[in-house]
């Protein structure tokens, strides 16, 4: 499994920030523009932050879609086929293996999960990406992470967002860190 970053992401000069974050700290708000690489990197930071860490790597999305299309991604930069080391769960489709490492899926699965697993105990960190979006889903697992994390002081959350607002989200998690990655514009 390769875990590079791309330089020419702006996430990227952000890394060493971020992993030391998220080695001292429970929650961890990025905040950044489309583009900056936050999605398909933030795994991957996650997994050298903490190395010798067993449990899945979680990444939510708000749509199928995109929980497929970040999948594929993710799964060709790490070099793995798609269901292996990177796999994928939403309503219609679960593409898992007892290899699996990194587990994108819709946030309305990782919500169902609280019924059989009501701590996340197969997830050693997990990221709300798109938190900026505010659906029912992201409100409730983010009610639902801030009660969860006194009793696992093992687990690692990142929520991702686009929006400029990440002090309400800093706020709601006891004043979590925030680290601003700026995005990559292109001209139309």
């Amino acid at each position: 499994m390769r875990l590079t970053l791309p330089p020419e992401l702006p996430v990227s000069a952000h890394a060493e920030e971020i992993i030391h974050a998220l080695k001292h700290q429970q929650v961890l708000i990025v905040c950044g523009d489309t583009g900056s690489g936050k999605t398909t990197q933030l795994p991957k930071l996650a997994a050298l932050a903490r190395p010798n860490v067993r449990g899945l790597i979680g990444i939510t999305q708000p749509r199928r879609l995109a929980t497929l299309a970040m999948a594929r991604r993710l799964a060709e930069e790490v070099g793995s086929p798609l269901g292996e080391t990177v796999g994928y769960q939403h309503r219609f489709e679960t593409k898992l293996s007892p290899q699996t490492r990194f587990k994108f899926m819709t946030d309305g699965i990782l919500l169902a999960e609280t019924r059989h697993d009501p701590r996340f105990k197969r997830y050693s960190t997990l990221i709300i990406d798109e938190a900026h979006e505010r659906s029912l889903n992201i409100d409730f697992l983010l009610g639902l992470l801030k009660c969860i994390l006194p009793h696992r002081p093992d687990l690692r959350v990142i929520i991702s967002s686009a929006t400029l607002d990440a002090a309400r989200f800093s706020d709601f998690f006891d004043h979590a860190p925030v680290i601003s990655v700026p995005g990559r514009l292109y001209p139309i």
